[in-house]
């Protein structure tokens, strides 16, 4: 679901994979937001110019890579900085959706993660933001969407929130990761979502991620990627078309197939099927 605004160019969805979550893209260059509040936590990086807001009693500035988190039903208020231009992207995560990530994260606190800074300062985790927030909007496997926010979001909870609860450390859990390699290997043709994955191991979602990770090297998303990737491989070689590979190994259309397959080859899937050929 979406929703565009006419003015100021902006615009909201949401997605499938992650209710009571909304994401918005914004270019503004007049826009000046009244003191308001949210029901839900907001999450903003600026992309490009900036802006002036005012929240907890302090007036400050956001600028390109500085992360904007906004506890819910903190009153606050922003409008467009010097600049005279403010493109950033944002998250609201409801309540029942923060306590579900609180609960997947294995965060045990009584209450949920409270941000006394609304600016922070952590270059890395503004550019995983936007990474992500680009997954949702391009379309990325559910498995992908779910496991860069989780991380996302573990990091967040656990550098900037208070208290500073870490999540519990994974234990040996190689058998399970080999069964859910597995089970990749024999699905990886279907839109696998990490609910999927946590039921199947008995675990919570992030915690299937941090002991993929530590067995692999790889999130379960990558991994799946490369067994996609392999099979477009052998596809291609044999002389089927771009388009069709791309649905035959799980990707959305021959785009997502085209973008995932330069970003590990170098090349496009035509280039190597034409390669191939010669």
């Amino acid at each position: 679901m979406s929703a565009i605004a006419a003015a100021n160019r902006s615009i909201l969805w949401s997605d499938r994979t992650t209710p009571g979550a909304l994401m918005m893209r914004a270019d503004f260059t007049t826009l000046e937001f009244a003191p308001h509040v949210h029901d839900e936590l907001v999450i903003a990086v600026t992309e490009a110019g900036g802006s002036s807001f005012r929240s907890q009693g302090v007036e400050d500035h956001a600028e390109p890579e500085s992360l904007l988190v906004f506890n819910p039903d903190e009153p606050h208020s922003g409008r467009v900085g010097d600049h005279g231009c403010w493109r950033y992207r944002a998250l609201y995560l409801s309540l029942p959706a923060l306590r579900d990530a609180m609960a997947d994260l294995e965060l045990s606190a009584p209450q949920l993660p409270y941000f006394r800074d609304n600016k922070i300062s952590d270059p890395e985790l503004a550019r995983r933001f936007v990474a992500m927030h680009r997954a949702f909007e391009e379309g990325e496997s559910a498995l992908a969407k779910s496991g860069a926010l989780l991380e996302g979001l573990a990091d967040l909870f656990t550098r900037h929130g208070t208290p500073h609860n870490r999540p519990r450390n994974p234990g040996d859990e190689r058998r399970v990761v080999s069964s859910l390699i597995d089970y990749l290997g024999a699905n990886f043709s279907q839109d696998v979502t990490l609910s999927q994955l946590a039921e199947l191991a008995g675990m919570t979602a992030f915690h299937v991620i941090r002991c993929f990770n530590r067995e692999t090297g790889l999130s379960p998303h990558a991994y799946l990627n490369q067994l996609r990737l392999r099979e477009a491989r052998r596809l291609l070689s044999v002389g089927q078309r771009p388009a069709d590979v791309a649905l035959a190994v799980g990707f959305y259309d021959q785009s997502a197939l085209n973008r995932h397959f330069r970003k590990a080859f170098g090349v496009t899937p035509g280039q190597y099927a034409r390669a191939l050929a010669a």
